[in-house]
C-alpha cells in the first residue's frame, strides 16, 4: 500500500472520528437539551399554578372575612333592636336611617314575624315568603342570594339575623346591599389592569349570589341569573369533572381546581368553601392563557435561542456549553422572579408568613444564637379600618412594617400573618434588651402618627425548644399577646403554660356567660352607703354584681375584666340596671319611700351614641325616675376621650340621672377633668386609707372632700374597714362612706330585711 493511500486513509478515519463526534456532540446537545427545555416547562407550569394558587387561597381568605364582616354587623345591629316593639315608630325609623347610612346600606328593615317589614321609608312590604326571612326566623343569621328590591328597583343582596328578646326571636333584621356593592372586592388582578380573573361567591347549590365585574369574554363569564352548575364553564369540563365539583359544594374544608377549554381558550378555576357561612363557597377563573403570557414569551425566547444554538452547535460545539450557561443563568432569575411573587406580601412588601416560616426554621437551624418569637397585632384595628378607610388601614400596617423592618438586627425577620398580626423572629439575650426593643418599636410607631396612634399588644415566646413548629411557637406568643389585648396603653408579656390555662379558663366563661345571664345566674347585690354627717344613716346603696354557678359564687374579678374586653359586660350592665329598677319599683309598691341606688358603667359604653337613651329606656320600661338612680363612671374612661365623657354627662344629667365619678385619684388627670365634668358625686379611691397615720395622705382627703364641695359635689369614700378610718374621714367633713365597716354587699333579699327594716 502506497503511502499516499494510507495517508488518505488515515485522513478518511479521522473524518469520520470528527463527524463521529459532532454527530455525538449534537445528539448530546439535543437530549440534554430537551430535557432541559422540558424542565424550563414544567418548573414554570409549577411554579404559575403554585402562584395562583396562594393568590386565590388568600383572596378566598378576604372574602371570607367580608362576608363574616357582613354576618357580625347584621347580628350587632339586630342585638340593637330586642325591644324594638316598645320603641315609637319615629324612634325605630331614627334609627334604622342612621343605621342604614352609617353601614352604606340601601335599606335596613325590621321584619315582624308575620313578615311585615317595618322601613324608615314608610314602603309597605311583606317579605314571608323570602328564604332570608324564613331561615333568619330559625336562628340563623344568613346571606342571601340577588333578589329584586320593588321599592329600590335594584337587585340587592339581603343579610338578615333574627332578634332576640331573652332567648324568643321576636323579628329579623334585614340589611339591603346593591348587589354590585361586592364586585370590585372579588375580582383577582394577576399581572396588570388587563389580566384580571374573574370571581364570584356561589351558594352550595350552584346559585351565584355575588359576581365580580366582567373581565371574561361573553359565552365564558358566568350569567348571575344562572346556576354556576349550568354555565358554559362547567358544561366544558368532563363529566367527572362536574360531578367531583358538585359533591365538593356539598362538604366543608374543600379546595380544588379544574381545567376547560372554550373557543380554543383554555381556562383553570379554583374554588374553595367559606368558614363563615358553610353554604358558601368562592370560586376565581383564570385565563390560563392570558396567566401565562408573560412566562411563555420567555420560555419561547429560551426555545428560539435553543434551535439557533443547535444550529451553531453543528459548525462548533462549544456553543452548547455557552447555551446552557446562559439558559441556566435566565432560568435562576425566572425562578427568583416567581419567588418573589410567591413570597412578598401584597400590602406591606415584605415576607409573607410562608417565606418567614422558610427563613425561621434556617436561622434556628444553622444559628447558635438564642431568639425569641414575638407576637403582635394592632388593639382595635377594625375600628381604624371602620373611621378612615382601609386604604388608611392598609398605610398603617405598610407603616408598621417598615418600622418593624428598620428594626431588624443581622439574623432575625419578620412577616405580617394576618390582617394585623404579625410574627418578629427576634434574637434573644435577655427579658429587659427584649423589652427594650419592643418599646423602641412602639415609639417609633407612635412618631409617625399625629390624629391617633395605634396600640400594639406583644407577647414573646422564648424559644427553647428549635424542633418545635414555628406555628406552634407563634401560638404560644399569641396566647401571651391575648393576656395584655386592650390595656390602657401597648403591652407586653412573656409566655407561660399558666397563660394557657388562663387561657382556656377565659374561654370557658366566654362559653358559658351567655347561657348564665339567660338563666339569671348573675345576682345583684347591694353594698348600703351612709352617712357621715350626723348620726350614722342609710342614704344609698351601690349595685354590685355576682355570679353564683351551682351554688358557687365566681369572684367579679374572675369575668369582669373579661367582659370588659369581649364587650359582653355592655348586656351585663343593662341587665344589672334593669335589675335595680325591678327593685326600686317593688319597694315603691311596697310603700317603701325612694333609694337612690348607683349603678356602675363601663366605659365601653361611652363609644355607643345611643348609651344615654338606653339607660333612660329602661327606666321608662319598668315606670322608675332616673332621680332614683346614680351613674357611676370610673375616671379613667377620661383617658379615652374627655370631650366624649362631658358629652355624656350633660346627657345623664338633662335626663335627671345623678352621676358619681368612680375610683377618684388613682388616675393622674382627675383635677384637669373636674372643671369640665357635671357630676354629683365624687368616690374617694380607698388607696387614701390605707395608711390612717399618714398625714401628708390624709392632708390629701381634706383638700379633695374641700374642693368638691367647692364645685358643688359630695363625697364619699369606698373600702372603710375600721372605726378608726370613719372617724377620720368624719373629722375631714367627707359626705358618706361604705365598706365592711358599715355593711358588706349583701343580696335584696338580706338588704331589704336587715336594712330597710331597720331605717323604718
Amino acid at each position: 500500500m502506497s503511502k499516499n493511500a494510507a495517508k488518505e486513509r488515515s485522513y478518511e478515519k479521522k473524518q469520520i472520528l470528527f463527524s463521529t463526534l459532532i454527530i455525538i456532540a449534537i445528539a448530546v446537545f439535543v437530549i440534554v437539551g430537551s430535557v432541559f427545555m422540558y424542565n424550563v416547562f414544567t418548573q414554570v407550569n409549577s411554579a404559575t399554578n403554585d402562584y395562583t394558587y396562594e393568590v386565590t387561597a388568600n383572596k378566598a381568605v378576604y372574602v371570607d372575612n367580608l362576608i363574616n364582616d357582613e354576618l357580625g354587623l347584621a347580628k350587632n345591629i339586630a342585638s340593637a333592636f330586642p325591644d324594638y316593639r316598645e320603641n315609637s315608630r319615629d324612634t325605630l325609623n331614627s334609627k334604622l336611617e342612621q343605621l342604614s347610612r352609617n353601614n352604606e346600606m340601601l335599606n335596613i328593615i325590621i321584619v315582624e314575624p308575620d313578615g311585615t317589614a317595618i322601613s324608615y321609608r314608610g314602603e309597605d312590604i311583606n317579605v314571608s315568603s323570602r328564604e332570608y326571612f324564613k331561615s333568619a326566623m330559625e336562628g340563623n343569621t344568613c346571606f342571601s342570594q340577588p333578589i329584586y328590591s320593588t321599592p329600590d328597583q335594584k337587585m340587592v343582596n339581603v343579610i338578615a339575623s333574627p332578634i332576640y328578646n331573652n332567648d324568643e326571636i321576636i323579628g329579623v333584621v334585614a340589611c339591603m346591599r346593591e348587589a354590585g356593592y361586592y364586585s370590585d372586592e372579588l375580582n383577582i388582578t394577576i399581572n396588570s389592569d388587563t389580566h384580571r380573573a374573574y370571581g364570584c361567591i356561589i351558594s352550595s347549590d350552584g346559585t351565584i349570589i355575588s359576581s365580580g365585574a366582567k373581565v371574561l369574554p361573553e359565552g365564558v363569564q358566568p350569567d348571575d341569573d344562572a346556576k354556576f352548575f349550568d354555565s358554559n364553564i362547567v358544561l366544558a369540563a368532563e363529566e367527572s369533572t362536574r360531578n367531583t365539583l358538585i359533591d365538593d359544594f356539598s362538604k366543608s374544608d374543600v379546595t380544588n381546581s379544574f381545567r376547560a377549554s372554550i373557543d380554543g381558550n383554555n381556562y383553570v378555576v379554583y374554588y374553595s368553601d367559606l368558614k363563615s357561612d358553610s353554604d358558601l363557597h368562592y370560586a376565581a377563573i383564570y385565563n390560563e392563557d392570558a396567566l401565562l403570557s408573560n412566562l411563555s414569551r420567555y420560555t419561547n425566547g429560551v426555545l428560539r435561542l435553543f434551535i439557533i444554538f443547535l444550529i451553531i452547535i453543528a459548525i462548533i460545539t462549544l456553543l452548547f456549553f455557552i447555551t446552557i450557561r446562559v439558559t441556566v443563568k435566565k432560568l435562576k432569575v425566572s425562578n427568583e422572579r416567581l419567588s418573589a411573587i410567591a413570597y412578598i406580601d401584597s400590602v406591606t412588601g415584605f415576607n409573607t408568613y410562608g417565606r418567614f416560616e422558610e427563613i425561621a426554621k434556617e436561622l434556628l437551624q444553622r444559628s447558635y444564637r438564642r431568639y425569641c418569637l414575638v407576637s403582635f397585632d394592632i388593639d382595635r384595628f377594625k375600628v381604624i379600618n371602620d373611621m378612615f378607610g382601609h386604604a388608611e388601614g392598609n398605610r398603617v400596617l405598610q407603616v408598621v412594617a417598615q418600622t418593624v423592618n428598620r428594626s431588624l438586627l443581622d439574623r432575625e425577620t419578620f412577616a405580617r400573618v394576618s390582617s394585623d398580626n404579625f410574627f418578629i423572629l427576634l434574637s434573644y439575650k435577655d427579658d429587659t434588651d427584649t423589652i427594650d426593643r419592643i418599646k423602641k418599636i412602639i415609639s417609633a410607631v407612635s412618631y409617625e402618627f399625629a390624629d391617633y396612634v395605634p396600640v400594639l399588644s406583644f407577647g414573646i415566646y422564648k424559644i427553647v425548644d428549635r424542633n418545635m413548629s414555628i406555628r406552634r411557637m407563634g401560638d404560644c406568643a399569641d396566647v401571651a399577646r391575648h393576656t395584655v389585648k386592650y390595656r390602657e396603653k401597648g403591652s407586653w408579656a412573656f409566655y407561660s403554660n399558666a397563660m394557657t390555662e388562663a387561657l382556656r379558663e377565659e374561654k370557658t366563661i366566654e362559653n358559658e356567660m351567655q347561657n348564665a345571664l339567660d338563666t339569671h345566674e348573675f345576682a345583684l347585690y347591694l353594698q348600703p352607703k351612709f352617712s357621715l354627717v350626723g348620726p350614722a344613716r342609710l342614704t344609698g346603696a351601690e349595685a354590685l354584681v355576682r355570679w353564683i354557678r351551682k351554688g358557687s359564687v365566681i369572684p367579679p374579678g374572675k369575668f369582669i375584666p373579661l367582659f370588659e374586653k369581649n364587650r359582653f359586660i355592655i348586656k351585663l350592665d343593662y341587665y344589672i340596671l334593669d335589675q335595680v329598677c325591678r327593685r326600686l319599683k317593688k319597694w315603691e309598691n311596697e310603700g317603701i319611700p325612694p333609694i337612690l341606688i348607683s349603678v356602675n358603667m363601663s366605659r365601653v359604653h361611652l363609644r355607643d351614641p345611643g348609651f344615654v337613651d338606653k339607660l333612660s329606656e329602661i327606666c321608662a320600661a319598668h315606670g322608675v325616675s332616673p332621680s332614683c338612680i346614680e351613674i357611676e363612671i370610673t375616671e379613667s374612661a377620661a383617658y379615652d376621650s374627655l370631650d366624649v365623657l362631658v358629652d355624656v354627662f350633660r346627657q345623664l344629667k338633662s335626663y335627671g340621672f345623678h352621676i358619681s365619678i368612680d375610683d377618684f385619684g388613682s388616675g393622674y388627670s382627675s383635677l384637669n377633668m373636674l372643671k369640665d365634668l357635671p357630676a354629683d358625686v365624687l368616690k374617694i379611691d380607698r388607696v387614701f386609707l390605707t395608711e390612717t397615720n399618714n398625714q401628708r395622705a390624709n392632708d390629701i382627703i381634706g383638700y379633695v372632700i374641700k374642693m368638691a364641695r367647692s364645685l358643688g359635689m359630695e363625697t364619699i369614700c369606698e373600702g372603710i374597714e375600721t372605726d378608726e378610718q370613719a372617724q377620720l374621714l368624719r373629722s375631714l367633713g367627707c359626705d358618706m362612706a361604705q365598706g365592711f365597716f358599715f355593711a358588706k354587699p349583701m343580696p335584696c333579699e338580706d338588704f331589704e330585711k336587715n336594712i330597710l327594716e331597720s331605717k323604718d
